[in-house]
């Protein structure tokens, strides 16, 4: 009597140990993965169907948080009112942050303002689109027509016509051509 006793007490804890590792099994197949992938994409911001910025990239995750996560290159083009490209930007990566509403580029930065001919060059840069304006904590390099101005630190408007440097840590004035005189 005490071994059936112990045989059933053996066979009733076997059943309930499947059953709880069959549990674990189910919560351990829960997907984890991205919400959405896309390539290929070229899109445009516009604002009272005028264009406003324009984003090719070859590569979107988006997240379940959906935050967007930009692996590859990203090229965005800034329009004036007019229709005519302000600026050009890219970065090797960038990442969007749905809470905060602001992108970040990383890896080799360029800001191309095209109707001044400045381009400035950075590792990483924060974009606000609701501000309309991008800003870094980081070293930073201008170059204009006339000279290269090295500093840490950056606010400007989004399509790079106006700007302010936190920290100026060097100015090399650039010489075209020495007079003939």
């Amino acid at each position: 009597m005490r071994d059936l006793r112990n045989l059933f007490l053996l066979l009733v804890l076997s059943i309930v140990s499947l059953a709880c590792r069959e549990e674990k099994t189910a919560k351990n197949l829960m997907y984890v993965g991205p919400k959405s992938e896309l390539t290929d994409i070229d899109m445009v911001y516009s604002d009272s169907a005028r264009t406003v910025v324009r984003m090719v990239t070859p590569s979107q995750i988006t997240l379940y948080s959906e935050d967007r996560v930009y692996p590859k290159e990203v090229k965005l083009w800034f329009y004036d009112k007019m229709g005519n490209v302000t600026s050009q930007i890219r970065g090797d990566s960038a990442h969007f942050f749905k809470q905060k509403n602001s992108y970040k580029l990383m890896g080799n930065v360029q800001i191309f303002n095209v109707q001044q001919e400045e381009t400035l060059k950075t590792e990483e840069f924060t974009w606000l689109p609701e501000e309309k304006r991008v800003f870094t904590d980081k070293p930073v390099q201008i170059r204009t027509k006339k000279e290269i101005i090295y500093g840490v630190g950056m606010d400007a408007a989004q399509d790079f016509t106006h700007y302010s440097l936190r920290h100026v840590t060097n100015s090399v004035l650039t010489v075209e051509s020495f007079p003939t005189d």
